[in-house]
């Protein structure tokens, strides 16, 4: 969850399996019960990224249509797709900005793609409440 000042808002953050996707559903449960707004949904970890090439595969198939499908289950946004890459937990073990160091990674767009879209609510957000 994020927040600026007392406002608080909520992304939905799902790994692929359907234990994850009842766990997200619950977080999304409890935010909407004590009034937090949730952003939209994150889906993680669907694609693999090679280091080498580069190349986005399909790892772990949605079996029941993963965060797209609890996206539309909830009315919320999937605000994209971010794929399994691990120079990114490298960078992170380093102390490394991944974004800098691989800015033509996949995983970099679609870090890039979610932060603006999450800034953009945010922002318009701030601009209703003041």
């Amino acid at each position: 969850m994020w927040g600026v000042g007392h406002v608080m808002w909520g992304v939905g953050h799902v790994m692929w399996g359907e234990v994850a996707l009842l766990d997200v559903r619950k977080e999304i449960t409890f935010c909407r019960k004590v009034n937090i707004p949730v952003i939209g949904i994150v889906e993680n970890m669907t694609t693999f990224v090679c280091p080498k090439c580069k190349t986005e595969t399909a790892i772990f198939p949605a079996t029941t249509g993963g965060g797209q499908q609890l996206a539309v289950e909830t009315g919320l946004p999937l605000l994209g797709r971010l794929p399994l890459d691990p120079r990114v937990a490298r960078a992170c073990d380093n102390g490394h900005n991944f974004l800098s160091e691989e800015p033509d990674s996949p995983a970099t767009s679609a870090y890039k793609d979610i932060a603006k879209k999450i800034m953009e609510y945010c922002q318009t957000q701030m601009q209703q409440q003041s």
